[in-house]
């Protein structure tokens, strides 16, 4: 047997263990530098890559837009061939030609297209529409979206419920975006909540449709609260005054955010019409659908008005109370200030109320 097997067999139990961790730890440093060495190598030689590779499709892009003698289908072959032959050169090549898509119009942003075509990048995003990752499907609809490119409508279609946000979005600024006449027919295969987010882009993407706008209250009972408290928002951000009716009766819609949508947009189109309504439902409401109410009365209503609610605003209400006082001295500009003001409710039947 050898000295150093001898005298391993001879050390204590606990010398070997911290002698077999040790080689375990310095083991391990080893790998972990070496990894992040390699790591490093690959990130320089993709950044050098990527450099080069730029320089090469701009000198490319503008010889395929503006030099009349360039054979833009053979070109367009033997760079994809040479230069586009991992997934990450065509990536690069799609940011290159979306910048150059932002900064051209006309006649250039259809040769952009054509060369989009022509390098294989149709396909290649195609294949990750149809994929399984999320992140890639939505930055597919996001590149078909900026470049105008008609894709099967199933594909996109599936995108509007699933369960990323991201792809959500993106499937429906899609089909705003390319839609010629109706840029909302999306809306009726949504099975899942509108975000914010998502109506602020919708919103946006209907400000800059060029065709005609649809009649909104078509999805004013869809089965999406969200859905009908968006529509209600463009009913009042495109003028449609012939959908007030509709509106109307959604103040006694069963859901609060849309009820309080409704009262929030009838008083932006000054429709004073709803105020008996609402001061009937006042009892029966949360504290912030009183809120918008004393809103609506103020800017449409009475001082009268005012005071048939004041049976239901409750000592404990402090912020209604205020807003109230506030509303009714904007009425009788003769009452006390509201830090000096003390509102009395009298008992419903009486059906006003006194200031001291």
């Amino acid at each position: 047997m050898s000295i150093l097997p001898q005298a391993f067999e001879d050390w204590t139990i606990i010398l070997k263990i911290n002698f077999i961790l040790s080689v375990l730890f310095v083991t391990l440093a080893l790998l972990l530098l070496g990894t992040v060495l390699y790591m490093r190598i690959l990130k320089n030689r993709s950044e050098e890559r990527k450099k080069t590779l730029e320089i090469l499709l701009i000198d490319f892009v503008n010889n395929f837009l503006f030099d009349e003698e360039f054979d833009k289908s053979k070109n367009s072959v033997n760079f994809k061939n040479k230069h586009l032959k991992t997934p990450y050169d065509s990536k690069i090549a799609i940011t290159q030609i979306l910048l150059f898509n932002e900064n051209l119009k006309g006649e250039s942003s259809s040769l952009i297209k054509e060369l989009f075509f022509g390098l294989g990048l149709y396909t290649f995003l195609l294949k990750d529409l149809k994929g399984n990752a999320w992140h890639k499907k939505a930055r597919a609809l996001f590149v078909f979206n900026k470049l105008s490119v008609e894709v099967p409508e199933p594909l996109v279609v599936s995108q509007l419920n699933s369960k990323r946000e991201e792809a959500r979005h993106q499937a429906i600024l899609y089909f705003i975006n390319s839609s010629e006449n109706d840029p909302l027919s999306f809306l009726d295969k949504i099975d899942t909540p509108l975000t914010l987010w998502q109506q602020i882009g919708m919103e946006n993407a209907m400000k800059a449709y060029s065709g005609e706008i649809p009649n909104f209250s078509k999805w004013l009972n869809h089965k999406q609260q969200s859905v009908v408290i968006f529509c209600i928002k463009m009913i009042v951000d495109h003028n449609q005054f012939e959908n007030i009716l509709s509106v109307q009766k959604l103040v006694n819609h069963p859901n609060a955010r849309v009820r309080r949508q409704a009262i929030v947009s009838l008083r932006k189109m000054e429709i004073g019409e709803v105020l008996p309504v609402l001061i009937k439902n006042f009892p029966n409401e949360g504290p912030k659908i009183k809120q918008e109410i004393l809103k609506n009365i103020s800017k449409l209503g009475s001082e009268e008005e005012l005071k048939m609610i004041a049976p239901h605003i409750h000592t404990k209400d402090r912020v209604l109370k205020i807003e109230y006082l506030k509303i009714a001295r904007y009425f009788n500009p003769k009452l006390p200030k509201v830090k000096k003001t003390i509102l009395k409710i009298y008992p419903p039947e009486m059906n006003k109320a006194k200031y001291y």
